[in-house]
């Protein structure tokens, strides 16, 4: 008889290998970002860089000794999507391949445990019980303890203030508040060496503008703030940042698909609640599939919708931007129907393009999840202490000064299926290619600051004419191809990872150049 065997240090490589920054932040956001699973109201790091070592201790609910066995266990999660932002534990795990040791003490109801676990070469990771030094002083909570080999960052009192700005700031920032205390019903406080964790500053940024994102019917999906600079502003706080329970996922331009005229000296942050559960298992992304990308470009127009204006008072508007000229649409109307062909099998591009697939036999009705809904978000909100007239219901918001600004809520078709349920609990049958929005367009730009071939912005692929790319191909005459490889080049970006590119652009090319000759 055979056995299977792990590599458990080649395990942890790859799962560290998921995340876009380095190890030391995947290890301090996981473990805050599981403290705030727990419940927890206060969460104080404690960095020694004389031992050197590092302490992250919250007063959340604690671990059972059942539930301190599977947090020693590389695979075991106990956690549904959607009901957090931390994962299985993730940060201590992660800690063995920075740490030499990795201790932790935990008290919960009436027991209190502590142990201690390291990794032996590549296929051991022992621990076992010792007894508790008295790092948990209240009631119940956990502390984990990283003894480190040598001096890192994790010794270092302002990079650890500064991963936690950067990836936490929605939980430090006043504007954000009332949707935090909807959220965390207790507050959230964060503190390391005994200092309170105060949001992060950006020199120069002289005007702050808030806003409210709604959709349809006027309910709440987010809350956020934009803000400009005179000047450049350091890396890690350009381009506007999206973020779920308080944890900031991506920040870019590119996911809005909105790029301001000076895109180093913007800033800003909008915080959505309702798309915790689209997010990638280690929280650092959206997921990809049909039903989680319905939801994610939902929320994403109604950013673009307050978001735009904004910019325009800020004096950031993009460059205008050319609509495809009467020669384009035929090849526009191709694409669209190729891709209203491939719907069955590429179901998550369905809504990037206005398009819906064939309901196949066995497919779940899509619908959101219990919990905090933007209905139910919208009305907490609005019985929230210090409501100021005028506000629609964020009175915290508003309570910061008179520059708050609301999305207009967009009309409502009620005879598209798609816009009457906004849930996205489909219940009528679905007819394959059928347009149930304005469809795939596209347009020109000139971003000669951009090295993007395209880009999507609702239902327009934006074709950048300043890429050398384009320049040469109209020199030869192929700007159609272009146009076309542009397109496949902005699609393949939204595909759900278990799809090949390669597939994808054959596929398309393929269905787009039978067209192409059965038009001849």
């Amino acid at each position: 008889m055979g056995e299977t065997r792990v590599n458990l240090r080649h395990l942890l490589e790859d799962i560290r290998d998921t995340y876009p920054f380095p190890v030391e932040e995947v290890i301090l956001t996981e473990l805050v970002a599981n403290a705030l699973d727990s419940g927890a109201s206060e969460i104080r790091l404690t960095v020694d860089a004389d031992q050197p070592a590092l302490t992250v201790c919250d007063n959340g609910k604690g671990m059972s000794p059942p539930q301190l066995d599977r947090y020693h266990d590389i695979a075991a999660s106990t956690k549904e999507r959607g009901s957090g932002i931390g994962f299985a534990g993730l940060g201590a795990k992660l800690a063995l391949l920075a740490a030499d040791t990795v201790i932790t003490e935990t008290r919960a109801s009436q027991s209190m445990n502590a142990t201690r676990w390291r990794l032996e070469g590549n296929s051991r990771a022992p621990w076992e019980l010792i007894e508790p030094v008295g790092k948990i002083t209240g009631l119940s909570g956990t502390a984990v303890t990283l003894e480190l080999t040598d001096v890192c960052p994790l010794t270092d009192t302002g990079y650890v203030t500064t991963v936690l700005q950067n990836h936490l700031q929605p939980l430090l920032e006043e504007p954000f508040r009332p949707l935090m205390d909807v959220l965390y019903p207790n507050g959230v406080r964060l503190w390391v060496n005994g200092r309170p964790v105060s949001p992060p500053k950006v020199n120069g940024v002289r005007e702050r503008r808030l806003f409210n994102a709604r959709g349809p019917g006027g309910k709440v999906l987010g809350i956020g703030f934009l803000g400009r600079s005179g000047r450049d502003i350091p890396d890690e706080q350009q381009g506007l940042g999206i973020a779920t329970y308080g944890k900031v996922i991506k920040r870019s331009w590119e996911w809005l698909g909105i790029r301001p005229k000076h895109p180093q000296r913007v800033t800003g942050l909008v915080e959505v609640p309702g798309l915790v559960d689209t997010l990638t298992t280690n929280k650092a992304d959206f997921l990809k599939n049909s039903g989680s990308l319905k939801k994610y470009y939902r929320y994403r127009k109604a950013i673009q919708e307050v978001v735009a204006p904004l910019l325009r008072e800020l004096g950031e508007s993009a460059p205008e931007r050319e609509r495809a000229s009467r020669d384009t649409r035929p090849l526009e109307r191709e694409v669209e129907q190729v891709l209203g062909s491939l719907m069955d099998d590429y179901p998550e591009i369905a809504p990037l393009v206005g398009r819906r697939r064939t309901r196949q036999a066995g497919d779940a009705l899509q619908s959101d999840p219990g919990g905090l809904t933007a209905a139910t978000l919208a009305e907490t909100l609005e019985g929230l202490p210090g409501k100021r007239p005028g506000l629609d219901g964020l009175g915290g918001l508003g309570g910061l000064g008179s520059n708050g600004c609301t999305a207009t809520a967009p009309q409502r078709n009620t005879e598209d299926p798609l816009e009457a349920d906004e849930d996205g609990d489909l219940r009528v049958a679905l007819v394959a290619g059928k347009r149930v929005g304005p469809g795939l367009r596209i347009g020109f730009d000139e971003a000669r600051d951009r090295n993007d071939l395209g880009w999507l912005l609702e239902n327009t692929i934006w074709i950048n004419r300043a890429h050398p790319a384009f320049r040469k191909a109209a020199s030869t005459g192929n700007e159609s191809y272009h146009v076309v490889l542009g397109v496949v080049w902005v699609l393949l970006g939204h595909l759900d990872d278990r799809h090949s590119a390669q597939e994808f652009i054959g596929q398309f090319l393929s269905g787009w150049g039978r067209r192409a000759e059965a038009g001849r």
